[in-house]
């Protein structure tokens, strides 16, 4: 049996996410199982997750998708390249895992594969004079290889030669295969008949949900519609402007260097942006320049909140299962065969965890229950919800 990855955020999952399963399994076969490693309660732009982790695998599994495994967190709040490196380490740990698919604009896996090996050499040149690394990066494969620097003008390009990367440096058996994105472009705020999630997000923190309806599959706009009616939804960093700003007001430009780095000053531009600003956006607007593009200040920022330091390796250290969809047991009969790292299905699995694995969980934990409140239902406040949450279970077969 073929089984394919999947990496994605889904936040929320849209029609779009629906039509790249359908197509992956017009390319491998109608059997192929889909395992989504999809990023948790933070997403890599640098924000809370617009429904919580549970709700959006829900969403996955009933529209094909067979298992969904969460991304690390160190992952899911790093670069690009720190993203898709720890997307595909989590998948290879998984043990059996044939082929990975993602969307790209340009359509072409053999040119995406190329650019992924592209001579990087002249990468450090462009950041020295204060180009961020995805434009940096850029540049210097453009001088190299003008193709694959044309390719990187585009995000979703751009992951997916970040993925090809990966694999490539693990020496990965899995096979990459690519899906044209036939669709509005990345962060895209106008309709479309497949938008993008960026505009979904939109509408929803407008009040204005129903506008979501006819972009995303029933069964998930159900599950959005009724996260919306009892306030576990939407969730948005906005919601936290005074518990984050009178966290990160308590670092001084030196204690925020373990989070930013100090290699370019970022840490002094923060300080003064945290100071001098009174809402968690107004801060990342002071501090974005050129050189710090608006993602990499709202993932520091967040970073620095969640105590997630600038090294913390993008790396899976365990397995965490948030949703099983109708291939979903076998998966895990095979991923418990073939791994080598502990699977959490329930919250007893993770008193079974090594004591070296602990601190890692322990992050895990502050950073769940602190995303509880960006939930407009202060009701949901509370604290502990996480240890009485299980996988969400879907057993009906694809249509």
């Amino acid at each position: 049996m073929k089984i394919c990855g999947i990496v994605a955020e889904y936040n929320p999952f849209h029609n779009g996410h629906a039509y790249h399963a359908q197509k992956t399994r017009k390319l491998l076969g109608s059997d192929t199982a889909i395992i989504a490693v999809m990023s948790g309660n933070y997403v890599q732009r640098g924000d809370f997750a617009v429904l919580e982790k549970y709700q959006r695998a829900a969403m996955a599994v009933q529209n094909g998708i067979d298992l969904v495994i969460e991304l690390p967190l160190s992952a899911a709040l790093s670069s690009a390249q720190d993203f898709a490196h720890g997307a595909v380490s989590t998948l290879e740990q998984l043990g059996c895992v044939t082929h990975i698919s993602f969307g790209s604009e340009c359509g072409d896996i053999s040119r995406i594969q190329n650019a992924a090996q592209a001579d990087r050499s002249l990468l450090r040149s462009y950041t020295s004079k204060g180009l961020s690394y995805a434009a940096a990066l850029q540049q210097a494969v453009s001088e190299k290889d003008p193709d694959a620097g044309a390719l990187l003008a585009h995000p979703n390009n751009t992951l997916g030669i970040e993925y090809c990367a990966a694999l490539h440096k693990m020496g990965s058996n899995m096979e990459p295969i690519t899906v044209f994105r036939d669709g509005a472009a990345h962060d895209s705020t106008t309709a479309h008949i497949r938008p993008s999630a960026s505009f979904l997000r939109t509408k929803i923190l407008q009040d204005q949900m129903e506008e979501c309806k006819d972009f995303m599959p029933s069964t998930a706009f159900s599950i959005l519609s009724k996260a919306c009616q009892n306030g576990s939804a939407p969730s948005s960093v906005s919601a936290c402007d005074l518990a984050l700003i009178s966290y990160l007001r308590r670092f001084s430009a030196e204690t925020l260097i373990p989070y930013t780095g100090n290699t370019d000053g970022l840490h002094y531009r923060l300080y003064q942006a945290i100071s001098q600003n009174t809402s968690f956006n107004a801060i990342c607007q002071a501090a974005q320049t050129r050189r710090y593009p608006l993602a990499r200040i709202r993932r520091t920022l967040l970073r620095a909140y969640l105590g997630l330091t600038h090294t913390a390796a993008p790396l899976p250290h365990y397995l965490r299962v948030l949703a099983i969809g109708p291939q979903g047991r076998t998966l895990l009969r095979e991923i418990a065969k073939q791994s080598t790292l502990p699977l959490i299905t329930k919250p007893i699995s993770e008193k079974k965890l090594p004591t070296d694995l602990q601190s890692y969980l322990q992050q895990d934990i502050l950073s769940d229950e602190l995303y509880t409140f960006s939930k407009p239902n202060h009701a949901l406040h509370i604290g502990g919800a996480r240890y009485r949450q299980t996988p969400y279970l879907y057993t009906k077969a694809h249509e």
